[in-house]
């Protein structure tokens, strides 16, 4: 069944995904490149958050995936009072941040201007404009999911030993269960980041149509490098992802005070190089033998190609971690932890080494050390790994078919 090139999509996110350098970033032009090269024209409708602020022209954007590019200014700085009344409504908190009637204005405008096929939703945040869309619009709707919400909140819950904060995260987590619930009875086709998501969400809707769309990777932006480092006194560890993303923070935090310690009395001649985009002062500032605090980088792909092992230590958090992929695409050695590792496809110590604790870590580290070719070899199978069943161009056209077979689009 053949996909029309008339087919148009409207997708609606919560941030201008350019620059592409967090995961989440990543996540969204992957999804709209795939969709494009299947000869799909994409609309864009973000809102530029004070938090992730797009401050460039617009007009000066070059992209080659958007047929129009519309952003709408929103501040989502937080609010001790609408927090508290939020507490007791239907509508989580963190969710009512990104609802402003300039984007429902901007939204109307487009829907009543253009005919959309299908109008994407990208994460749950954007759903409180689906009664807009449902009013303006005849198009299906798509939600797509990053991640389960409510698991992010749920694993803080279980971090925190005591305290206002852990019955804080509880209420938040029920919160966002229920929301998230209720909300996929009034959308048309879900599709999940994982497969370990798509069935967690149809266990509370048996009902709801769907298929799994992971992060991908586009072929034609490859960069990856092959080379053995004969001399093991040169490798290096490296850390890349947002530092305004709590589990981001919780993670390399943890790995720094509980692993890296170690790490240097075992390999004193090892460095940590950390890059991401908002990192803390209090993270900047710190001051640990072996450890680079490299802030946000211009090229990420470079930054990655210049070390050896990627760090990912991630004790909470949902979904699919972009930089994983983007570090696997470009033949690196992942240590990663079950949560971090959810979502890809990969075995241990064949494509990626798994880690769930300090003594893991360096024992992981250390065999990768000692055997120089077995790192480089998990590092090749890394890559075609993510060439074989992450490939952007595949994966649009399967959900395209997907989406004919449920709607018969074009038949």
């Amino acid at each position: 069944m053949g996909v029309s090139p008339s087919m148009r999509v409207l997708q609606l996110t919560k941030k201008v995904p350019f620059p592409s350098k967090d995961g989440e970033s990543m996540a969204i032009l992957s999804l709209a490149s795939s969709l494009v090269s299947n000869g799909v024209s994409v609309d864009l409708l973000s809102l530029n958050t004070n938090k992730h602020r797009f401050s460039s022209n617009l007009y000066d954007l070059d992209s080659t995936i958007y047929r129009s590019i519309n952003m709408v200014e929103i501040n989502t700085d937080f609010h001790p009072i609408s927090f508290i009344i939020n507490l007791f409504s239907n509508l989580p908190y963190q969710i009512s941040r990104f609802v402003k009637k300039e984007y429902k204005v901007k939204l109307i405008s487009l829907l009543t201007q253009n005919k959309y096929d299908f109008i994407l939703l990208e994460t749950v945040y954007l759903t409180p404009y689906i009664p807009v869309i449902k009013r303006y619009s005849s198009a299906k709707i798509l939600l797509r999911t990053h991640n389960m919400e409510y698991e992010i909140w749920e694993r803080l819950y279980k971090g925190v030993n005591w305290g206002v904060a852990k019955l804080l995260y509880k209420w938040l987590a029920r919160q966002m269960f229920r929301y998230e619930s209720f909300r996929l009875h009034s959308i048309d086709y879900l599709i999940a980041i994982s497969k370990r998501e798509l069935l967690m969400f149809k266990a509370s809707y048996p009902s709801l149509n769907g298929s799994v769309v992971p992060i991908t990777w586009n072929a034609s932006k490859d960069s990856y490098q092959k080379t053995l480092k004969s001399n093991t006194q040169n490798i290096s560890l490296f850390f890349i992802g947002s530092l305004d993303w709590k589990p981001n923070q919780e993670g390399l935090l943890w790995f720094l005070h509980k692993v890296w310690p170690i790490c240097q009395a075992n390999f004193p001649h090892l460095s940590f190089y950390v890059a991401g985009r908002n990192m803390p002062e209090t993270i900047k500032q710190m001051t640990l033998d072996g450890v680079f605090m490299m802030g946000e980088v211009d090229d990420a792909a470079a930054f990655v190609n210049q070390h050896d092992i990627a760090i990912v230590p991630l004790l909470s958090g949902s979904g699919m971690r972009a930089k994983i992929i983007e570090s696997m695409a470009l033949g690196k050695v992942v240590i990663t932890t079950s949560i971090g590792l959810e979502g890809i496809e990969a075995q241990d110590t064949f494509d990626v080494c798994l880690a769930n604790s300090p003594e893991e870590f360096i024992n992981v580290i250390q065999l990768l050390l000692t055997h120089p070719a077995q790192m480089i070899q998990i590092g090749i199978n890394a890559h075609h790994n993510i060439m074989n069943n992450y490939e952007s161009v595949t994966m649009g056209k399967k959900l395209l078919d997907s989406l004919n077979h449920h709607f018969n689009c074009y038949p």
